[in-house]
């Protein structure tokens, strides 16, 4: 009696190549999205510390204009008015009017927080200290590092 000789390539897989196939996959699948996170976030907290350092500069060009009155300072300080910096400020060419404005020019959106910050206006008899910019929301909370 013959016996009918079968190649393996007549079987198909068997159990434990698509049970290892798919673990295989499944891992790499883990791997991708914990990577695609971290990229994410790593952008967000760039986004930032971009606006951060926009709000910074702001704040350094209005202390240094010439124009820039004592009361000025001291108005900013107390009331936080964005529109007293926002002359100095350009986002993708455009001069933001109010924060909401700069969080969509800035590609943020409307539920990040901004804190303007301080300026130091010891010199002219002030209580405040320079404390820099913060943006908080957004899945992450950012300081300035100046």
């Amino acid at each position: 009696m013959k016996r009918k000789n079968r190649t393996r390539a007549n079987q198909g897989f068997t159990i434990v190549e698509l049970i290892v196939v798919v673990t295989v996959i499944g891992l790499l699948a883990a791997i991708a999205v914990g990577a695609y996170n971290k990229v994410v976030n790593d952008a967000k907290v760039a986004k930032s510390q971009a606006l951060i350092n926009t709000l910074s500069t702001a704040k350094s060009l209005f202390v240094a204009d010439s124009k820039t009155t004592p009361t000025q300072i001291a108005q900013f300080n107390s009331s936080q008015d964005f529109s007293l910096i926002a002359p100095y400020i350009r986002v993708n060419g455009a001069q933001p009017a109010s924060v909401a404005d700069l969080l969509s020019l800035s590609g943020l959106p409307s539920t990040v927080a901004v804190t303007l910050g301080t300026v130091d206006d010891s010199s002219f008899g002030g209580s405040n200290t320079d404390q820099a910019p913060t943006v908080t929301g957004y899945g992450l909370t950012s300081a300035s590092s100046s």
